[in-house]
C-alpha cells in the first residue's frame, strides 16, 4: 500500500508539471461549486466540490490549491478532458481534477461491476433429476472513460447535474441453450442375473458402481480394469463362479464380466469407439453372442475412447435382478439409431457326454440305479458368429459395421449314472398277479 501511495504521488507530480503549462490561474467562487449525482439501480451517489475543503489528505488538498484546480464548471470540464487526452487513466484523472470523486466512482464500480457467469450444470446420478442446470447471468462494467466524458459534457451545461449510469453489458461464453442437451440419453443397456446368488450380485453391483457418475471426456481413453481395480477380497469382492480354461470355477470377482458386458453395450449404443474388448470362451447367458466383454485384471481389459464431439456422463444402477447403464450427452447431429445384430456363421456340435458312475453315492439325490441317469452339466453347442452394428436413419439402414468375429467353444455334457442294480420284484405265491404288476414285468423284461 505504501508503494502504491508513493507511485500515485509521483504520477500526480508529473501531471502537475504537464498541466501547469496548459492551465491558467483560476479563482473559485460560490457559483463555481459543483454537485454531481449518479443514479443506479435505485441508489444515488453524490459528489460535491465542497468536499475538497474537507479532505483529510493534506497532500491532495495542497496540490489542488497550488495548481488552482478550482474554477468554473466549463473550465474544469476542459481540464478533465485535457488530462484524459494525455493518456491518463480515468481514475487518476478524477483524482487530479476532482479530489474525492475517485472514491465515489470506486464505490459505484463496486456496486455495478460484476463478471458474467456462464451457464453450467451438475450431474448427480443418485438424485432426481440427474442434471441440475444453472442459467447464464449477464455481467456489467462501469465504463469510467465514457463516464468521464459524460461528466465533462454535463459540466459545460451546468454545475449541478444528475447522470443515470448505463453500464456496459458483459456477455457470458456459455448459454443454457448450449448445454441443455447434455441431459439427452445417448445409449442404455441392462442385463439380468439370478438374485439368489448373493455373492455374484454383490460383485456385479460393486464393479458397476465404480462408473456411476463418471464423466467421459472427449478424446480421452478409459479402462475398465483401472477404474474397478483388482478383484480381490481386500477390494471388497467375493468368491463366485468364473470361467477358467473353458470351465466354471469359483474365484473372487465372479460376476464382474456381466458388469463389463453391460457397460460395453451401453457405450457401444452411445457411439463410442473401443481400443480393447474380449469375448468369453463360452456363450454367456445374459447377452447375445458377440456382444460380451470379458475382463481379467492383468490380461484382458475393456478400453474405450470418446471420439464424439461431446462429453458424456454415466449412470449405473442395480435394481432387483437387473444391472443397467445409461450414457448421457449431446445427441448425435445425424440422429442415427444403432442396432446390434448377431449373425451365426457356424454351429459346433458338442462332443459325446462324459459319463460318471456314481460308485460312492455322491449323487444319490439324482440317481441310484443303473437304469437312472442325470446331467450334472448339460452339453452346449459351440458357435462362430459375427457381431455387427447397424446404423439407421429413421427406418432406413445406412451402414453395417462388422465389430468382430467370435468363436465360442462347444462343451460336452457330464452325465451321472447310478451304480446299483434295481432289485426285481418277487410275486407272492397263490396270489393272482395284479394287472399293474404284469405290466411292470413286461416292461422290465424288455430292459
Amino acid at each position: 500500500m505504501r508503494f502504491r501511495a508513493i507511485l500515485w504521488g509521483l504520477v500526480l507530480i508529473v501531471f502537475c508539471a504537464l498541466i501547469n503549462g496548459i492551465t491558467t490561474t483560476i479563482s473559485a467562487t460560490e457559483a463555481d461549486l459543483i454537485s454531481m449525482n449518479f443514479r443506479y439501480n435505485g441508489t444515488t451517489y453524490t459528489y460535491s466540490s465542497t468536499a475538497l475543503d474537507n479532505l483529510n489528505n493534506f497532500y491532495f488538498r495542497s496540490i489542488a490549491q497550488k495548481n488552482n484546480r478550482l474554477g468554473t464548471p466549463m473550465e474544469r470540464a476542459d481540464l478533465l478532458e485535457r488530462v484524459l487526452a494525455l493518456g491518463v487513466e480515468p481514475s487518476v484523472a478524477f483524482q487530479y481534477c476532482f479530489p474525492g470523486l475517485e472514491q465515489v466512482i470506486a464505490d459505484m464500480k463496486k456496486a455495478v461491476d460484476c463478471a458474467p457467469q456462464d451457464a453450467s450444470f451438475t450431474f448427480n446420478p443418485k438424485r432426481t433429476p440427474y442434471f441440475v442446470f444453472q442459467h447464464e447471468k449477464m455481467g456489467y462494467s462501469l465504463d469510467t472513460m465514457a463516464l468521464a466524458h459524460e461528466i465533462a459534457d454535463n459540466l459545460r451545461a451546468s454545475s449541478t447535474f444528475t447522470i443515470d449510469l448505463h453500464p456496459t453489458n458483459l456477455y457470458p461464453d456459455v448459454y443454457y441453450d448450449d448445454i441443455k442437451d447434455y441431459a439427452t440419453l445417448r445409449g442404455s443397456f441392462f442385463t439380468s442375473f439370478n438374485e439368489n446368488n448373493a455373492n455374484r450380485k454383490h460383485n456385479i453391483a460393486l464393479a458397476i458402481s465404480k462408473f456411476n457418475g463418471l464423466k467421459i471426456e472427449k478424446n480421452r481413453e478409459y479402462s475398465f480394469n483401472e477404474t474397478t481395480g483388482r478383484r480381490t477380497e481386500a477390494n471388497g469382492y467375493r468368491p463366485a463362479n468364473i470361467i477358467v480354461d473353458k470351465k466354471y470355477v469359483e474365484g473372487y470377482g465372479g460376476g464382474v464380466c456381466q458388469a463389463s458386458t453391460t457397460l460395453y453395450n451401453a457405450l457401444l449404443l452411445a457411439g463410442l469407439d473401443f481400443r480393447e474388448v474380449h469375448s468369453h470362451s463360452l456363450v454367456s447367458s445374459y447377452v447375445n453372442m458377440g456382444f460380451d466383454a470379458m475382463v481379467n485384471f492383468g490380461s484382458a481389459d475393456l478400453r474405450w475412447v470418446n471420439n464424439t464431439d461431446t462429453d458424456m456422463f454415466v449412470r449405473t444402477y442395480v435394481s432387483g435382478n437387473r444391472v443397467g447403464v445409461e450414457i448421457y450427452g449431446k445427441p448425435d447431429k445425424t440422429r442415427y439409431t444403432l442396432k446390434r445384430v448377431t449373425e451365426i456363421e457356424k454351429e459346433i456340435t458338442p462332443p459325446s457326454d462324459e459319463v460318471i458312475i456314481d460308485k460312492n453315492g455322491e449323487y444319490s439325490n439324482l440317481v441310484n440305479y443303473t437304469d437312472e441317469s442325470a446331467y450334472i452339466s448339460a452339453p452346449h453347442k459351440g458357435y462362430r458368429v459375427r457381431a455387427i452394428l447397424e446404423k439407421y436413419e429413421g427406418n432406413k439402414l445406412v451402414e453395417r459395421k462388422l465389430l468382430r468375429r467370435v468363436s465360442y467353444q462347444a462343451t460336452r455334457g457330464v452325465k451321472v449314472v447310478g451304480n446299483k442294480e434295481r432289485p426285481k420284484p418277487t410275486p407272492i405265491e397263490n396270489e393272482p398277479l395284479r394287472p399293474e404288476v404284469i405290466e411292470f414285468w413286461k416292461r422290465f423284461s424288455q430292459v
